[in-house]
């Protein structure tokens, strides 16, 4: 059984956004759809690195974050992988290359939390 952590008010999280933020020592995003809420760690499953920081910006749009570092996307609700290292810093890159730059590492998706929206907080189990 994990532990229940306060991510910060349902007010701070933006309809239709991806919103990074740390909680209890976690970095996580935060994507809201409405009443839905989803959350996810802030780690590509590829190298590591920030979805919301690096040199592709930003990148969002319905459910699906892209890392700004590898191009991969994924759902964050599900976690779902989309497609796999398919650019570099938010340029695409000739198909032929994507193993390269992969550095081995498989498909994989991101790691979602079980997420509660409780009294207008939203909280995650970690």
């Amino acid at each position: 059984m994990g532990t229940e952590v306060r991510v910060g008010p349902l007010a701070d999280f933006p309809d239709g956004r991806l919103t990074g933020v740390e909680a209890d020592g976690h970095r996580l995003i935060v994507a809201r759809d409405g009443d839905e809420v989803c959350v996810a760690r802030n780690q590509c499953p590829h190298l590591g690195f920030s979805l919301t920081r690096g040199p592709g910006g930003l990148k969002y749009e319905d459910g699906v974050v892209q890392c700004p570092w590898h191009n991969s996307r994924f759902n964050v609700c599900t976690g779902e992988n989309l497609d796999w290292v398919t650019g570099f810093a938010g340029r695409r890159v000739p198909t032929w290359s994507r193993s390269v730059i992969a550095l081995g590492r498989r498909p994989r998706g991101l790691d979602t939390l079980s997420t509660t929206v409780r009294e207008g907080d939203v909280y995650v189990t970690v």
